[in-house]
């Protein structure tokens, strides 16, 4: 049996929920309850009902329990409230067993506060360690050990609208950033809105570290990402020069700065701009007509810069993570957690639910995915550079939302000038 709930849950209200879960441990307290534990596993998941991954978990976990008895009892919570609904269930001792989550600067500090347990022994004593690939486990370890079990990847590439392209007369997908530049302005003169960006959310401190690594490496980028020095690095103060220079020139769709995630990917999907940088996880979303026009590539490849070819982002961060409660139910853990990575479940995340695993691919043996933009999506990695995924290095806390905002929105104001606002968000 599968049950669901929706929690969204705000950060003032930590202690209250914590008290109120505090209440119900001691109200189910007693023998029949730790046996009824004992048969059921409790999960926390962003993978919510009505989308790909939601659907697909449903399907596998009552496959799950069928083969095992095992009951899993699922608690689904949105990707903005997940992390305090989590932490606010720990503070009273009734945290779920298992959370399925990112490891992004709201958690990575989990695992050093022992919110989390260090998963490492059990990758190895379960064979775990050998089917992920190593980029994954890298990502995911930290100086206290392994955070979590890594399982579903993605990548964030540029999305073209070759039909909207074409009608204004570009017919090939801009290689360098002058002919991204040049499209734009045959975009704004056919009338065509050219990138739109979620310049009020999340996506525009990604595109910072995107334009960024531009000029930079990775040794260097996970330093400025991990404790700022945007205004000491040359190369930095040129990549966000050149996010100066796509705003002043017009690549960006009017009134950048104040899209949501949500308005940038519906202005897409509506035919209301031509290019969109966008990862994986809507890939299953875009509209028929939308998938057959869309072109998956890099951003196209900066004069002088540090990469020679176009670039984009992969990462391997959705996972489980093991709560304290969870490790006293070892053994139906190890049982889920073997499950999740017979080949047999993996492969039915890529045919079904169109994802990107974490595993080697003698692991995951051969499968593809009926979704076109999922088939284009692995069709991009030896066509671009993969760049530092900067969320492992961002401190917890850290924003740049707001000042990349406010960037946006100000033309004329140079690289120079942003990186001393950039410092500022890393002098705490």
């Amino acid at each position: 049996m599968i049950r669901f709930s929706s929690t969204p849950l705000r950060l003032a209200a930590l202690l209250t929920t914590a008290a109120i879960a505090a209440g119900a441990l001691t109200a189910c307290s007693g023998d029949d309850a730790a046996e009824t534990d004992n048969q059921t596993l409790t999960i926390l998941s962003s993978f919510t009902t009505g989308n790909a991954t939601g659907d697909h978990f449903n399907k596998i976990a009552k496959d799950f329990t069928a083969q095992t008895g095992i009951q899993v009892d699922v608690e689904e919570a949105n990707t903005n409230d997940i992390a305090n609904t989590y932490e606010a269930s720990k503070l009273a001792d009734e945290e779920r067993d298992l959370v399925i989550l990112n490891l992004t600067p709201d958690t990575t500090d989990w695992l050093p506060q022992g919110q989390v347990v260090d998963v490492k022994k059990y990758m190895d004593e379960w064979g775990v360690t050998d089917k992920v690939v190593p980029e994954a486990l890298k990502y995911w370890t930290q100086d206290q050990g392994v955070a979590g079990f890594p399982y579903t990847g993605f990548n964030w590439p540029i999305w073209y609208n070759m039909d909207l392209l074409k009608q204004a007369g570009v017919t090939q997908v801009p290689a360098t950033v002058d002919d991204l530049i040049a499209a734009a302005t045959k975009l704004r003169a056919a009338k065509i809105p050219p990138m739109v960006l979620g310049g009020a959310e999340w996506p525009v401190q990604n595109f910072i570290t995107w334009m960024v690594q531009q000029f930079v490496k990775p040794d260097e980028a996970q330093q400025i990402f991990s404790k700022g020095g945007y205004c000491a690095s040359p190369g930095a103060v040129q990549g966000l020069d050149l996010l100066g220079k796509l705003r002043d020139s017009g690549v960006f769709v009017d009134n950048v700065q104040g899209y949501t995630a949500d308005q940038m990917t519906s202005a897409y999907f509506s035919g209301k701009a031509a290019m969109m940088p966008s990862g994986s996880w809507s890939y299953t979303e875009a509209p028929p007509a939308i998938a057959s026009a869309t072109e998956l590539a890099g951003f196209p490849v900066s004069p002088g810069g540090a990469y020679t070819k176009p670039t984009a982002f992969q990462g391997h961060s959705n996972g489980f993570f093991l709560s304290p409660n969870g490790e006293k139910k070892i053994a139906s853990v190890e049982k889920f957690i073997k499950f999740m990575y017979d080949q047999p479940t993996l492969q039915g995340w890529v045919s079904e639910g169109s994802q990107i695993m974490s595993v080697k691919n003698d692991i995951l043996g051969s499968v593809t995915s009926t979704q076109p933009l999922v088939v284009k999506g692995n069709e991009v990695s030896p066509k671009v550079d993969y760049l530092l995924l900067p969320d492992n290095y961002i401190p917890s806390g850290t924003d740049y939302t707001p000042a990349g905002s406010e960037f946006l929105g100000k033309k004329g104001q140079t690289g120079a000038e942003f990186c001393k606002t950039l410092d500022k968000l890393y002098q705490k």
